[in-house]
């Protein structure tokens, strides 16, 4: 492999690495144009037959409809690992969310632990999700108690601070 082909390649991965953070950004802020900006048209998500199965971009609708009735989410993704072929790729990312939310009159967390299995296809220079397969590798609901409140309070849109600073419309 020449240094081009091998910088190509870097920018590639860090290309779809991004789309990835991307999602999370989405359904945490509860951003759904930004959700569908990560999926090509015709992608599809398999959440799992009792969560949802369907148009990769009505996963985001869906999700963000389920979350906004939360106090709090959290997604964050590690070990992601992208195999690369042309204008196709593959990858495999860690993910692990956090939600917020009161049941009888209890401040509850739900934890999940899953991994994105996902294809990929550039397309007119734009890399984008066909499909998404979530593994779930363990989930929990404990009840918690509050801890300090630290730091700017966080916006669920795009009131949040991180817009301004990383110069998106607000």
């Amino acid at each position: 492999m020449n240094g081009r082909a091998s910088l190509a390649e870097l920018a590639d991965k860090q290309a779809i690495t991004e789309l990835i953070y991307t999602y999370c950004r989405a359904v945490d802020r509860l951003d759904i144009a930004l959700g569908h900006s990560v999926w090509h048209d015709d992608g599809v998500a398999d959440y799992g037959a009792g969560q949802y199965q369907g148009p990769g971009r009505g996963v985001i609708d869906h999700i963000c409809a389920q979350h906004a009735g939360l106090i709090s989410h959290s997604h964050q993704v590690s070990n992601i690992l992208i195999g690369l072929t042309g204008d196709a790729a593959g990858s495999e990312a860690y993910m692990t969310g956090t939600m917020r939310l009161e049941r009888e009159g209890r401040l509850m967390q739900i934890t999940i632990h899953a991994r994105y299995i996902d294809r990929w296809e550039r397309r007119s220079g734009r890399w984008g999700l066909i499909d998404r397969k979530v593994c779930l590798d363990h989930s929990e609901m404990r009840e918690v108690t509050r801890g300090p409140a630290l730091g700017t309070p966080p916006g669920r849109d795009s009131d949040d601070p991180s817009y301004a600073v990383l110069g998106l419309p607000t």
